[in-house]
């Protein structure tokens, strides 16, 4: 039975990881804290609904038309609403993105509603026997979706010119100018990168949580995942995802039910707390 929560704890925390990583992709580039990463999820999910119920289209080449659709708005995003503040102090940006998440929520409720819609899930609904646990595929699936999607992306930044100019960037944004990388463009780039992790993301939760414009909430477990992990950290959001999703599921085993909502709160006091860099968080300091 343990060993069957805590696997489905890895399939929940590997969606936190996933929101957790579009936040530290944006603020290790931008140093910008975007409130706004569940709702871009969610808005993805919606999208990918419209294609798949509304227009007809297969539920593979839905999912592809969304991830097609998110970099369009990752663009658009940025363009329109990041760059124009982009020498803003931080907090500015932060209501900006705010307001972002307000204004995504309140067009989804206009367009489609504030029902609860049943998702589609792209893995068969079977289970496998694994231990002496039933493990159901869509598990199995989502999990090995986010460790596809962390693999891109380590390849990325790791062997591409544009994946090294945007970890430059990260380091210094006055050296990487220096040295003629393109600022602006590594913004824009983090930007459409971090919806199509949004997209990924609300595509695996939709079928788990039901499709409502009230999913993007799920950024909440997303920042106590990347704070658990290390603020700004790629590989510790994705430690700390799955940390949270395993404490998530084995909390209402040994208490009560209703303590599984204060779970990320009470993960972000203590760590702010015990330990405020978190488990992979690097201390900076500053000469002055």
């Amino acid at each position: 039975m343990l060993f069957q929560v805590i696997f489905s704890g890895l399939a929940t925390g590997s969606i936190y990881a996933l929101v957790a990583l579009g936040l530290a992709l944006i603020y290790n580039t931008t140093e910008h804290v975007n409130f706004a990463q569940g709702e871009m999820s969610m808005i993805c999910a919606f999208i990918g609904f419209t294609f798949f119920k509304l227009l007809g289209v297969s539920l593979l080449w839905a999912f592809i038309f969304t991830l097609a659709s998110s970099i369009f708005l990752g663009i658009i995003t940025e363009r329109l609403v990041i760059h124009p503040a982009m020498r803003a102090p931080h907090f500015n940006v932060f209501i900006i993105t705010l307001g972002l998440s307000i204004v995504m929520k309140s067009i989804a409720g206009f367009v489609w509603g504030h029902d609860d819609y049943p998702y589609p899930t792209i893995f068969p609904d079977k289970t496998i026997s694994l231990f002496g646990a039933t493990i159901d595929l869509p598990s199995i699936g989502i999990i090995i979706c986010t460790i596809v999607v962390m693999l891109i992306l380590f390849l990325f930044f790791k062997f591409t010119r544009y994946g090294v100019a945007m970890r430059a960037v990260s380091e210094s944004q006055s050296a990487a100018l220096l040295m003629g990388i393109n600022v602006k463009r590594s913004f824009s780039l983090t930007w459409i990168i971090s919806y199509l992790v949004a997209a990924v993301a609300g595509l695996l939760m939709a079928p788990i949580v039901f499709l409502s414009s009230r999913m993007g909430i799920v950024v909440i477990n997303g920042f106590a995942a990347a704070i658990l992990g290390g603020w700004g950290s790629i590989p510790g959001a994705i430690i700390g995802g799955m940390l949270l999703g395993i404490l998530d599921n084995i909390a209402p085993l040994y208490l009560p039910a209703q303590v599984k909502d204060m779970i990320p709160f009470m993960v972000i006091f203590a760590v702010l707390v015990v330990r405020p860099k978190g488990i992979m968080g690097i201390e900076k300091f500053t000469k002055v």
